[in-house]
């Protein structure tokens, strides 16, 4: 018989945790490609920056991603999604990066790991190359002054060399962190724009022991 409440109770434990700490999330889409992202993604030109990386749930995970939508005629939007472990893991190195980009001249779509805002850089329709000591550097005309602000560049200023190297990887398809690997999951410009994984990774750890007594003593000790 004591068995059998000890079963119960740990069954009955494992439905409450899986759903206090798992809940259902209504109205956020299920992604679970990069192919499929861009189906979300209406317009362009359009640079889409993986913000933040979640997941909750203590027994059965569910995993989040949050998007930062940076139009070139428009304001930026954020998307969150929910994704599998998977596409979750794959897209990590990316962080702070732009992970989808649409043209406007030819609808062309691409998904190399950029820069965030790397489609704007060198389109005179945004901005023209201006000379700063020397070095020929990116600025955006004083209309589109909010886009560098949008994309998290703080300090970020392309320069002619960076803009090569993106047109490069673009042909190539390989990731591109920057002249000083600026951006991506190691990226100082990164930590600073999009500070929320970080923060989140600096708590302590969940101590599952006192976890379990503490749900215990709440939920079924008299």
């Amino acid at each position: 018989m004591n068995k059998l409440i000890t079963y119960g109770i740990l069954l009955i434990l494992y439905l409450g945790l899986s759903k206090s700490l798992s809940p259902s999330e209504f109205g956020i889409k299920y992604v679970n490609s990069k192919e499929s992202l861009s189906k979300n993604i209406p317009g362009s030109p359009v640079s889409v920056i993986l913000t933040d990386i979640h997941s909750t749930g203590f027994i059965i995970k569910t995993y989040y991603h949050k998007y930062k939508v940076v139009y070139g005629f428009q304001s930026f939007e954020e998307l969150i999604i929910r994704t599998p472990r998977k596409f979750m893991e794959e897209s990590k190195p990316f962080l702070g990066m732009s992970v989808f980009r649409r043209f406007k001249n030819n609808g062309k779509e691409d998904f190399t790991p950029l820069p965030p805002g790397s489609i704007f850089i060198g389109d005179i329709n945004f901005g023209n190359w201006v000379d700063i000591n020397g070095s020929k550097t990116w600025k955006f005309f004083r209309v589109y002054r909010q886009i560098p602000i949008y994309l998290g560049w703080r300090d970020f200023k392309p320069s002619f060399q960076v803009y090569t190297k993106i047109q490069d990887a673009l042909d190539d398809g390989t990731p591109y962190y920057g002249s000083n690997d600026e951006f991506g999951l190691n990226g100082s410009i990164t930590k600073e724009a999009f500070p929320k994984y970080f923060n989140r990774q600096k708590n302590e750890p969940v101590d599952l022991k006192k976890f379990i007594k503490t749900y215990l003593n709440e939920n079924f000790i008299k």
